[in-house]
């Protein structure tokens, strides 16, 4: 099934995140002992079902309806629908359950990630972390782009120097993908961080 739905996206030109970061967020999850995740952004529920296999429990906040329902068609029909919740609805204004995550991944409108992180960093357990994707935006140059998105570019960077210089988060910027960030209340978890993020690697190129 995640095969399938990466097929699909690729064929669609749906945005999903790339290998090595599905290795490293699987890896993450694993390490961790990560038990549940909220997900800013489903597209096609490749990352969701990518989190799940690795053994969370994933809720899911989609706003685009085309999308949202060929995600949930994909749920319907996998073996980890159990593991799977998607919500329609859009990030800015859903109102979160009162519970806590052990991971919250945002993969939406990157305009936007200064506000997905203020809004649901609340629901971050305290050993938690919060997983950024695409924070580089393929290395385009504000230069070489038009205004809109030179404007996306600068607050991107807005983003980086907002993560690196929070007062209660530490954070690092991971060059793998389309650029990653980690950020992680408690400096305990964050230690080993390289290390664990080199293992996952390794691992991965690995022979079988």
């Amino acid at each position: 099934m995640i095969q399938q739905i990466k097929t699909h996206a690729l064929e669609h030109n749906i945005p999903i995140i790339t290998d090595d970061v599905a290795v490293i967020l699987s890896g993450l999850i694993k390490i961790y002992q990560i038990k549940n995740v909220l997900e800013i952004g489903t597209a096609t529920s490749y990352s969701a079902h990518i989190m799940a296999q690795a053994g969370a429990e994933v809720w899911s906040i989609e706003r685009n309806k085309e999308r949202f329902d060929i995600a949930q068609a994909f749920v319907e029909k996998s073996s980890l629908s159990h593991r799977i919740h998607l919500i329609h609805d859009d990030a800015l204004t859903y109102q979160c359950d009162n519970i806590t995550y052990d991971l919250i991944f945002i993969d939406a409108a990157k305009s936007q990630y200064i506000n997905f992180f203020n809004k649901y960093e609340k629901y971050l357990n305290p050993s938690g972390m919060i997983f950024v994707d695409n924070i580089y935006f393929h290395h385009l140059q504000p230069s070489q782009v038009k205004r809109h998105t030179r404007q996306l570019l600068k607050k991107l960077e807005k983003f980086k120097t907002f993560i690196q210089s929070h007062d209660h988060y530490v954070s690092k910027i991971i060059p793998y993908g389309d650029g990653i960030s980690v950020s992680f209340r408690d400096k305990h978890q964050f230690h080993d961080l390289d290390a664990n993020i080199e293992m996952i690697i390794k691992s991965k190129k690995s022979p079988s």
